[in-house]
């Protein structure tokens, strides 16, 4: 049997990982609400306990296909906007670093035992490719934020100079799910919980999509 394209795997891992961030909250909308009244309500009766879990589930995002949107817009939720600002904000951080570290360190060892010559040479061109501007505009687009992080450790650059950027980037993406989430208990409002869990992240990687669109130009 004929070897798959690397283009069409490529494609069909990132709609099954934007099926499972993005399309799972939409088809079981109503699972989600209640799932998230519980978690409201552990929050307020274990806060600690909550904020951590939150925190561990953002940075392991960078393994697993943990829906960020709904997480960060619950954390928000559970903790209102100062307190889940830095809540989002750890576990963002999190997520880069160990992002840096695994392409510093591993993936590049990884990708030339499993990958091909030229595969392995077009991810280190992306790599060198990854600037401050790219690593802030692709910080809130689902499976891209972590595909640059781990750019940036393959291409190493500066820890120091990733981290500052890492650590604006990610508060301006944990401000903003943080008060959207707030603001959907504030007002009881299920569609704001929708639009920070569902809506955002889908804007935001259809708009990534039309500047790489307009770059191939």
């Amino acid at each position: 049997m004929a070897k798959p394209p690397a283009p069409f795997l490529r494609w069909l891992v990132i709609a099954a990982l934007l099926f499972l961030v993005i399309g799972l909250p939409l088809i079981f909308r109503d699972q989600f609400m209640a799932a998230s009244d519980a978690i409201l309500a552990a929050a307020e009766q274990r806060p600690l306990a909550a904020a951590l879990f939150i925190v561990a589930a953002l940075t392991l995002d960078l393994f697993l296909p943990v829906p960020n949107g709904v997480t960060n817009t619950l954390a928000g939720a559970a903790f209102g906007f100062p307190v889940g600002t830095l809540v989002i904000w750890l576990g963002l951080m999190g997520a880069s670093l160990a992002g840096y570290a695994f392409g510093r360190w591993a993936a590049r060892p990884l990708a030339k035992r499993w990958l091909g010559a030229d595969d392995v040479d077009r991810a280190h061109a992306l790599a060198e490719r990854v600037g401050p501007i790219a690593l802030i505009v692709s910080r809130p687009v689902p499976v891209l934020a972590e595909v640059m992080a781990i750019a940036a450790g393959v291409s190493a650059m500066a820890f120091a100079r990733f981290a500052l950027v890492m650590a604006l980037a990610n508060l301006g993406v944990a401000m903003l799910f943080a008060a959207i989430g707030a603001a959907a208990v504030e007002q009881a409002s299920a569609e704001l919980l929708m639009l920070g869990a569902v809506g955002l992240p889908l804007a935001f990687w259809l708009g990534w999509q039309g500047i790489e669109r307009w770059r191939a130009r």
